[in-house]
């Protein structure tokens, strides 16, 4: 068996890949880490957007029931003035009565548009910002998670110089030889 040359600085390259092989453990293991946080702040975020288009739609009900009681109150106006109408049967002119129904039409007409509004463009707007703020709060998590653990380059091991180390035995050799000669 030969004597390396390069045994002491073998060790150190090996000592150095241990330290690398710790460092990468312990940043891969940070990672996955917040990886389990973006997971979470996605699941956090998915309830968000659920509330959130969930209040634009209770919010365009709660529109439409406020649009269809003041119909029912117009209504009410309406048949109001068509019963009293009844009882003074005599004497009344063709356009008796027609301020209520005109009053009834601009109401219903009003509480059209504003329904058309509310479950169409309102509540559009409602979704995409909704959407909007799902995305960014995804985009700003993915952004936290930050880029993953990398190994970076390979721990350089030098050669076995096993030759070089007969050489240096073979001189020593006839280093103590040589002299009786």
């Amino acid at each position: 068996m030969c004597r390396d040359r390069n045994a002491a600085e073998r060790r150190a390259a090996e000592q150095r890949k241990r330290e690398k092989d710790a460092i990468f453990a312990q940043k891969k293991l940070q990672f996955f880490n917040k990886e389990v946080s973006l997971s979470r702040a996605k699941n956090r975020n998915i309830i968000g957007y659920s509330r959130d288009t969930s209040d634009a739609r209770v919010k365009a009900l709660y529109t439409a029931g406020k649009g269809r009681q003041a119909v029912q109150q117009a209504a009410s106006k309406l048949y109001q003035s068509k019963l009293r109408a009844k009882s003074l049967q005599g004497g009344r002119s063709r356009t008796a009565g027609r301020n209520a129904t005109l009053q009834y039409l601009n109401t219903r007409a009003k509480v059209d548009s504003v329904m058309d509004n509310t479950f169409g463009r309102n509540l559009a707007y409602a979704q995409q910002g909704a959407q909007r703020k799902f995305l960014n709060k995804n985009a700003k998590a993915r952004e936290q998670l930050g880029v993953p653990a990398s190994y970076g380059a390979a721990v350089m091991m030098p050669p076995r110089d096993t030759f070089g180390g007969a050489l240096d035995m073979i001189s020593q050799g006839v280093g103590i030889v040589a002299p009786f000669f």
